[in-house]
């Protein structure tokens, strides 16, 4: 199986800094390790001396992650000199003392720093005073700071500072040497010494430059990807290159230059190969790719082999050797090419953990340029992902930029770091909720076994949304969607989004919309599926005449996750919170209920059903107050509701019920039964339906007063949770209820006498915790007590 595993735009940040390491690690670095203390001897590892040691279950905690970054970030800040710039000294053939000073401003800047730091502005301006390096290195990390600097820069000092990242560029293209490499001084287009280290870093800051909107000559590029194909070793790995005269070119291929000459290959194609399957034509993509992809998974697959997070592996002056470096190497190409794994070493997860436990107590890894590292795998490493690309047995890739620029797109707009990542179906449901989205495109159908489709199902089911695309518009795939979602998801049928669907709306209010469809539960829209490609203009970075299409993929993730935070890598999909419900129920009545939905005619009827909610609820009422709930999900006719506890009526929008069907549910109320009815999401629509039904049957709908014990908790005989103060509601409520921080729940009457209860908020669904756009309920734990309250209030009711 092909497989592409590609760079983001992003890729070209940083990923060669640490080949400085052979050129940065000298009397320098040593000095600076002195004053702040350093960390001789703990290389390997040691007791972590950064927040702790492991979190709960024995793993690392993101709280851990961001204590080692501010440590690290500190530290770089106290080794700066008072005139903004770090000790430096000469490198190799270097005219000038410099390095330093490049590599730890651009650590800082990237990892967040802001320039109005004092630090930062005094760095810059240390920076700049320098003029022309002359040095391949410093001149290299020198453009990337300026990269970055500039995206928080204004007026005069932008200008300043894009000028300087200007003449940094052009520094570099010219010191390129005509096979294709770059040495330490410049080559001046001349065919003399080059190595793959001085080499990758010059790339990372052309390709920096040119997303900065520098242009740079495509013979650039060409005369790259030449060199790179014509070094690579047949197993897929790079070693130094061929002019060094201590590790010639039969040296075999180890880390840092694999890792490194793999996105280098990568940042050529990047710019040599933009529209690569684009456009379609007649429903199919272009075919490209052949040696690239060959070359793309032998690097790949010698990764997989050879990673390990505490070793250079196969450096040939021992595996100790520039160790830092490679970690971070591997962090880019990992992030990228949409890895999370290497082989079968989750390699964020293992290099961060032992970078935390290495960490001295002064927050460095050794000297600077080591610190500079390990602070930027921690810090790009972290980032949340956005889209999760599935990987399957078929033509899942065609387009294989595409989730990659559409994320890059998405970090320049937001101006924070994100991911994309490559999953299959191997992987648990865990790992497809690694990303709010799931996006799967395909140009022959694929090959989904009944095992995937339940795989799928199950995503979808615990709050996984879903964007499917026929690529290109293929006829075939075309066909086969409409047969595998209805196989997969019966309950319901693909619809065309309206105009106003929210993820049209915002964040980014849409002139021009792509044609998509849609599946809605009754909660939100689960999956997407666009007939017609999309892809194509993420693949080409056709931001001006299809910029809508980006500005959807925003509002997409946005609709997803309902504006709610994207969670860090290492960070858990529902992290724990303090209980504040923590006391023990109890009824005062039975201790065993049996609950049924109330069906009608339509779909609207099983809202909430396919997320399991009340097996959760049971789950409570069973740990909290002992209660036996037993939920009857397939439906119940109001005339069938005899033997049931508690009738619960949930929708959507409108309650298509016949006129015998409403005389029989105010009868099974008038003979003792109880209702419990709620606005799936909180819809207005069900609210006006509900409300037309009870004038209609005889109902009085009432407020239930904050002195009733449905809102203290205090229950006959029983013991419920306090509602009158306190509660937390769902974002799109929390500002109406600021000033009313109690439930809200409205009493049904037949006569005086209370036969039920309704909720114009969403509470059951809003117990599991999962994200819908525009949800009008509670924060999960309130919706669980509320939901307690209203079980054992039905309990000691029937028993009285």
């Amino acid at each position: 199986m092909r497989r592409w595993r590609l760079l983001s735009m992003v890729l070209a940040v940083v990923l060669g800094i640490g080949a400085v390491c052979d050129a940065l690690s000298g009397p320098a670095a040593h000095a600076a390790q002195k004053k702040g203390g350093g960390n001789k001897g703990k290389a390997s590892g040691g007791k972590s001396q950064t927040g702790g040691g492991q979190g709960a279950g024995g793993g690392l905690t993101d709280e851990q992650v961001v204590k080692a970054i501010e440590k690290a970030q500190k530290y770089l800040i106290s080794q700066q000199g008072g005139g903004g710039a770090w000790q430096e000294q000469k490198h190799h053939q270097s005219p000038v003392p410099c390095g330093h000073t490049e590599m730890a401003l651009f650590s800082l800047v990237y990892s967040g720093v802001h320039p109005n730091r004092e630090a930062i502005s005094k760095g810059m301006n240390a920076l700049i005073s320098r003029g022309t390096l002359g040095y391949t290195y410093a001149t290299s990390m020198r453009a990337m700071a300026y990269a970055h600097l500039q995206k928080k820069l204004s007026g005069a000092k932008r200008d300043l500072v894009r000028k300087a990242l200007i003449a940094d560029a052009m520094w570099l293209v010219q010191a390129q040497g005509s096979h294709g490499g770059w040495n330490y001084t410049s080559l001046g287009g001349s065919g003399g010494r080059y190595d793959l280290s001085n080499t990758q870093m010059a790339m990372l800051a052309l390709r920096e430059a040119a997303l900065a909107g520098v242009e740079i000559p495509r013979f650039v590029w060409e005369r790259s990807m030449k060199l790179y194909f014509d070094l690579q070793k047949s197993d897929g790995a790079w070693n130094y290159g061929q002019h060094n005269k201590g590790l010639g070119q039969n040296t075999p291929g180890y880390g840092t230059m694999t890792a490194a000459g793999l996105a280098s290959i990568f940042i050529t194609m990047d710019n040599l190969n933009l529209a690569s399957g684009c456009p379609c034509q007649n429903g199919r993509s272009a075919r490209l790719g052949g040696d690239f992809d060959r070359r793309v998974d032998l690097a790949l697959g010698w990764l997989g082999k050879n990673f390990k997070p505490d070793v250079s592996p196969k450096h040939p002056n021992g595996l100790d050797k520039h160790k830092r470096y490679w970690l971070y190497s591997v962090e880019r190409v990992g992030i990228a090419a949409g890895y999370k794994y290497f082989g079968t070493r989750n390699w964020y997860k293992e290099g961060a953990t032992h970078l935390v436990h290495a960490q001295s107590g002064n927050g460095s890894w050794g000297g600077i340029p080591e610190t500079c590292f390990c602070l930027l795998f921690l810090y790009k490493g972290r980032a949340p992902i956005l889209y999760n690309k599935l990987e399957y047995k078929g033509q899942w890739n065609n387009h294989r930029r595409d989730i990659s620029n559409l994320t890059s797109y998405i970090e320049k707009v937001k101006e924070q770091p994100f991911h994309w990542q490559i999953v299959s179906l191997k992987a648990p449901v865990s790992e497809l909720h690694d990303a709010p989205v799931l996006y799967i495109t395909a140009e022959t159908p694929p090959e989904f076994s009944d095992a995937h489709k339940k795989k799928l199902r199950q995503f979808t089911d615990t709050g996984g949304t879903i964007l499917l695309e026929a690529s290109c518009g293929s006829p075939e795939v075309r066909k086969w969607a409409q047969d595998f979602i209805k196989a997969v998801w019966p309950e319901w049928s693909l619809k065309p989004l309206g105009p106003d669907h929210g993820s049209f709306k915002h964040p980014h209010p849409l002139k021009q919309r792509p044609e998509i469809l849609g599946l809605h539960d009754g909660v939100r829209t689960f999956l997407f599926y666009a007939m017609d490609d999309i892809s194509c203009a993420w693949q080409m970075k056709s931001y001006a005449r299809r910029s809508y299409l980006f500005q959807w993929g925003i509002n997409l993730f946005t609709y997803a996750t309902d504006q709610s935070p994207l969670r860090a890598k290492l960070q858990a999909r529902q992290p724990k919170e303090k209980d504040r419900y923590p006391g023990a129920a109890r009824s005062g009545g039975r201790s065993n209920l049996r609950l049924a939905r109330v069906k009608y005619d339509g779909p609207g009827w099983m809202t909430g059903r396919n997320y399991r909610v009340f097996q959760g609820l049971a789950s409570h009422l069973s740990a909290k107050a002992g209660v036996s709930l037993a939920a009857e999900e397939k439906g119940v006719k109001p005339s069938d509701l005899g033997g049931v506890d508690v009738a619960y009526l949930i929708g959507p929008g409108e309650i298509a019920m016949p006129e015998a069907q409403k005389q029989a549910l105010k009868a099974y109320a008038a003979k003792g039964g109880f209702l419990w009815v709620e606005a799936a999401n909180g819809s207005t629509e069900f609210n006006g339906a509900f409300r037309k039904l009870a004038a209609e049957v005889g109902w009085q709908l009432k407020p239930v007063p904050q002195t009733h014990p449905l809102m203290t908790g205090r229950l006959p005989g029983g013991k419920g949770y306090g509602l009158i103060s306190g509660v937390q509601f769902s974002r799109s409520l929390r500002v109406l209820r600021l000033a009313r921080p109690h439930a809200d729940l409205t009493g049904i009457y037949l006569g005086d006498k209370l036969v039920g209860v309704y909720s114009a908020f969403d509470i059951l669904f809003s117990t599991t915790g999962h994200n819908a756009y525009g949800r009008r309920g509670y924060k999960s734990q309130d919706a669980r007590a509320v939901a307690t309250n209203i079980v054992l209030f039905a309990a000691g009711r029937r028993a009285g």
